[in-house]
């Protein structure tokens, strides 16, 4: 017997006749939220993992940089009292105790290359208190351009450029508090990509990290790649830091699985100590087990996703969540065997925000048309539109996203489309996005299941997975 599902396909639901045998994954049940979270960051900071407690660090005259994750994270975001909220409110009261001057306190919100934004934006994750607690001039966005305020500290030993901003080295003490809603985010990826730049960013973000023949999910910090060079930049500017007597004090928080979230751990101190312990609980709370791979993989694909909050979706940025992010959201191997199919459920409008998304939209209008080749439109572009004076002005001071953002963010199809047999759009409403992303549409998903089983022949293993949210299969074989 059939199963009928009900699945994302844009801004709708459309209700999915599954065959007989789908494997559905869902999350798994979520665990109880913590009872009083703010009492529970003032316990982590009065008590942090191998470093003193945070009153101990500051004093009078103390320069404090607060850094926070910006709204590219979480999917879909937290209703208040958002956890960057709760933590920082805190952290501030305990830096108050310890005698630093309000004055002395800047709030950065480290956007990386991704869009500055507006305050009517920041304060649906900092709240109204916050935002009248302080000024215009101590609610900042990082700046990845602007050359008079970021630190070029060199190279690693495996030659990664580190540059930062400026107050991370010029400060007494910067704190950094975000939300860990998944493995890929947290540790020294909030300092040195959150608080970088491109000449930084261009080596975890390029086509060579997924040149390896089977390389590890981006959601296995432990093997992939691209962690690995951000943990040596960041051990890179650790030991810059200790040499004049500083340290970055971490707080990660995590968010459960109800909808909506609620914090569900918090740790601080450290950065490798904290991030390790999120780590552990993102495993146990957030990992589902799973036997054998599928020969169809088939999601559901809402019109948002990290970098379209507060904007639209594009043709480039749906790539970039199926391929980049859902395909290769799974531990040991992915969830679909190499020569399957995958199935995205999209209208794939042709549309793109010229505002917040202005290289996109070049990038999709023009160099597409060049060629459809990632590692091509990279070695094209990249620099290119990393330095166009009109994209630098348009991130520094439009709202739009860095210029290189957008290639850089289609190379994460380099490995999918090398693994996958073909991937099909379903419930697409635009031949030519999909040709031009080298998909093949469908009407439905029942009809594009209907075309995996004439392709691979014979009877096919079906997987659905439900989102949100998000959770992380463990795949064996």
């Amino acid at each position: 017997m059939s199963e009928r599902i009900p699945i994302f396909c844009g801004n709708n639901f459309v209700e999915v006749e599954f065959p007989r045998g789908t494997r559905i994954l869902r999350a798994p049940e979520h665990k109880a939220p913590l009872p009083e979270p703010k009492a529970a960051v003032f316990d982590a900071i009065r008590n942090p993992l191998g470093m003193k407690p945070l009153r101990e660090l500051v004093g009078e005259g103390s320069r404090v940089t607060i850094a926070f994750d910006d709204l590219a994270v979480p999917v879909p975001p937290m209703p208040p009292p958002d956890n960057r909220e709760i933590a920082i409110s805190a952290i501030v009261e305990e830096l108050y105790r310890s005698g630093v001057r309000k004055r002395d306190i800047t709030l950065v919100c480290a956007n990386g290359i991704h869009r500055m934004w507006k305050r009517s934006e920041i304060r649906t994750i900092l709240g109204e208190g916050l935002m009248s607690e302080f000024s215009h001039a101590q609610i900042i966005g990082h700046d990845g351009c602007d050359t008079e305020n970021l630190a070029y500290l060199g190279l690693t030993e495996n030659g990664f450029d580190v540059e930062i901003n400026k107050r991370v080295i010029e400060s007494d003490l910067t704190i950094y508090v975000n939300v860990n809603w998944v493995p890929f985010n947290g540790g020294w990826k909030s300092t040195v990509i959150g608080l970088g730049t491109y000449r930084t960013i261009r080596h975890i973000h390029n086509y060579e990290i997924y040149l390896a023949e089977a390389p590890a999910s981006c959601m296995e910090p432990e093997r992939n790649l691209l962690h690995a060079r951000i943990r040596e930049m960041g051990h890179f500017l650790k030991e810059h830091l200790a040499s004049a007597g500083m340290a970055v004090f971490q707080v990660e928080t995590t968010i459960d699985s109800q909808n909506p979230p609620n914090m569900s751990s918090v740790f601080a101190g450290d950065v490798d100590l904290v991030h390790e312990e999120t780590l552990k609980y993102l495993d146990e709370h957030k990992v589902l087990d799973v036997k054998g791979q599928a020969d169809v993989l088939v999601f559901g694909l809402p019109d948002f996703m990290p970098y379209s909050m507060g904007t639209i979706i594009n043709p480039i940025l749906i790539a970039r969540m199926g391929l980049g992010y859902l395909f290769a959201n799974y531990k040991n191997m992915p969830l679909v065997r190499e020569g399957g199919i995958l199935i995205l459920a999209n209208p794939l409008y042709d549309q793109v925000d010229p505002i917040h998304h202005p290289s996109y939209k070049t990038l999709w209008e023009e160099g597409f048309e060049r060629t459809r080749d990632a590692a091509e439109l990279y070695d094209l572009f990249a620099d290119e539109y990393a330095y166009r004076p009109e994209f630098v002005h348009r991130y520094r001071f439009g709202y739009g996203f860095h210029g290189a953002h957008p290639v850089q963010a289609y190379t994460t199809t380099v490995y999918p489309k090398k693994y996958l047999s073909k991937v099909f759009a379903a419930g697409c409403t635009n031949d030519r996005v999909a040709e031009k992303l080298e998909w093949e549409p469908y009407k439905s998903v029942e009809k594009a299941i209907e075309g995996a089983k004439r392709e691979l022949g014979g009877d096919v293993r079906i997987t659905y997975v439900s989102l949100p949210p998000l959770f992380h299969p463990r795949v064996e074989k």
